[in-house]
């Protein structure tokens, strides 16, 4: 009798416990902002001589520096002449995902020094001698004159030789880093290209002192916000 009154007992508090366990209750809410984010775009530039490949910012996929210096030269004119000239075109694209609203021209310096391979020098400044023009177009097969970003310009927005006082050692002089860089247009949208010749001509009225010399600068286009 015992042994079951025990039995009972102990059923009678494990129901009670369930009861209780069963019948309690509470209100509660919840809610979840899943995989907030802030992440940039990219503003890169290409650089194509025609008939040559892309040359790109990044140098290589990295853009900590985003900064390019080994890019293709365009002009690489010897044995020239009073009178002769040669240009080259590039096409300049942001590739990147940002619109750039500054696009840029500028080079570090012009330097004089005797042609490499001749064997009798004047001593004439090249520099201040050859002339610069360089002429943007509307189009990739570089038609449709949109500017003469530098150089003499008869008809209007389009370059030509007729001012001498537009060297290279003038362009140098000028716009001889960034911070007084040669402005061209309102910038680079993204997926946007400008197209550019460059032209150089030594005049016609140069003097034996421009013989076996030479003058090399770069050309550095930049693009930002």
């Amino acid at each position: 009798m015992k042994t079951r009154i025990i039995i009972t007992v102990v059923t009678l508090l494990s129901l009670c416990a369930y009861t209780a366990t069963a019948t309690v209750a509470s209100f509660s809410a919840e809610t979840k902002n899943p995989t907030n984010k802030f992440s940039t775009g990219t503003i890169v530039l290409s650089d194509t001589k025609q008939g040559g490949s892309a040359c790109l910012s990044t140098g290589g996929g990295v853009t900590d520096t985003n900064a390019n210096t080994g890019c293709t030269t365009l002009l690489s004119l010897t044995g020239m002449k009073p009178g002769q000239s040669g240009t080259a075109n590039v096409t300049l694209q942001n590739v990147g995902s940002l619109n750039a609203g500054a696009f840029k021209l500028y080079t570090s310096s012009c330097t004089d020094a005797d042609a490499t391979g001749e064997t009798y020098h004047g001593t004439g400044s090249m520099c201040g001698g050859v002339q610069l023009y360089i002429q943007q177009w509307s189009a990739s097969n570089f038609t449709g004159a949109t500017a003469c970003i530098y150089g003499g310009a008869v008809v209007s927005n389009t370059c030509d030789f007729t001012d001498t006082s537009k060297t290279m050692g003038t362009f140098a002089t000028a716009h001889g880093s960034l911070v007084n860089a040669q402005a061209i247009g309102s910038g680079l949208a993204s997926g946007a290209s400008a197209y550019f010749t460059i032209g150089l001509q030594l005049p016609t009225t140069a003097d034996n002192s421009y013989q076996g010399r030479s003058a090399t600068m770069d050309f550095t286009f930049h693009i930002d916000q």
